[in-house]
């Protein structure tokens, strides 16, 4: 009785220690299976993650270097027309903005095949915008060779006008200067004057009661009728003083901004024609001429006609 009991004992414990056993073969599986995978990833899955890390690497190297090379050449293009790219400014700025978005998709890793659109999209306006350069460049050309062409032809005429102006100028002067009173045979000399009003030249100053000068308005068709002046200036000898009938402006006249004396005057009513012209210079009862060289001076409000002398003793 006692060794069945004990029989069926040992044989419940044999029972028992079955699921173990399976748990200890899962376990073993598992680790196995483990095993095999670690030594998989690391001799195969490393390189291939390598090669797609260097693939994509690769691509974005390739990117930038294109970005960069669409970026140096749209910096040389602003470079090499200067002021002008100035006008494009706007496009200028898509053209900046478009390369900022790139960049940071190509630092972010995004889709290759995306950024290659966007890098395609702004080398076409890249492209436009060289075009439009073009066209504003030899637009620019095409302004500056008319404007060239309109500042020569206004240079020309302005020379032309020059020249005619001087034409003009040379004529007005000769017109002037023929359009001027000449003056001949201008003589002055002493004279005495006889109770009866009868006078006769002398030289001696102790009998000169007058000093008369005379001359001849040449004719002129160019001068305007008209009255003119005739002032006549007597200089006494060594003193160089003038003979006038009173101080101050009343014998006086403007000559080339400058007021002179005068000693006499006479008003010719003159027609274009020669005009026989006399002045004379009456010495007060109690005046004495003196001796020496006298100098006589004609002229007219806008003229000097000429000069002469004459010698007292």
């Amino acid at each position: 009785m006692e060794s069945t009991n004990s029989m069926n004992y040992a044989g419940q414990s044999t029972n028992q220690e079955n699921p173990l056993k399976k748990w200890v073969i899962i376990l073993g599986v598992l680790s196995g299976i483990l095993l095999c995978t670690t030594i998989y990833f690391a001799r195969f899955a490393k390189p291939t993650m390598n090669k797609v890390y260097t693939e994509v690497e690769t691509k974005n190297v390739e990117l930038q270097s294109e970005l960069d090379a669409l970026l140096a050449e749209h910096e040389r293009i602003k470079e090499q027309y200067g002021e002008l790219s100035e006008q494009l400014s706007e496009k200028d700025s898509i053209i900046m903005a478009g390369a900022a978005e790139i960049e940071k998709l190509i630092n972010s890793q995004a889709d290759y095949n995306r950024i290659k659109k966007q890098l395609a999209r702004l080398q076409n306006i890249s492209q436009e915008y060289v075009k439009e350069m073009d066209k504003l460049y030899q637009e620019n050309q095409a302004l500056k060779e008319e404007n060239q062409q309109v500042r020569a032809s206004l240079e020309q005429e302005r020379e032309v006008t020059r020249n005619m102006q001087q034409a003009n100028d040379d004529l007005s002067q000769k017109i002037s200067n023929a359009a001027t009173f000449k003056a001949y045979n201008i003589k002055s000399a002493g004279y005495l004057v006889r109770n009866k009003g009868t006078e006769e030249p002398t030289e001696k100053a102790n009998k000169v009661k007058r000093i008369k000068t005379t001359l001849m308005l040449g004719e002129n068709s160019l001068i305007e009728p008209g009255p003119v002046n005739v002032y006549c200036r007597i200089a006494i000898p060594e003193t160089g003083k003038v003979l006038t009938m009173g101080s101050g402006d009343t014998y006086s006249f403007v000559h080339n901004g400058q007021r002179l004396q005068y000693s006499c005057k006479t008003v010719v009513n003159y027609k274009g024609k020669a005009e026989n012209i006399t002045l004379n210079w009456n010495l007060m009862s109690d005046d004495k001429a003196i001796k020496g060289q006298y100098s006589v001076q004609i002229y007219t409000d806008d003229q000097f006609l000429g000069e002469t002398y004459f010698t007292l003793r």
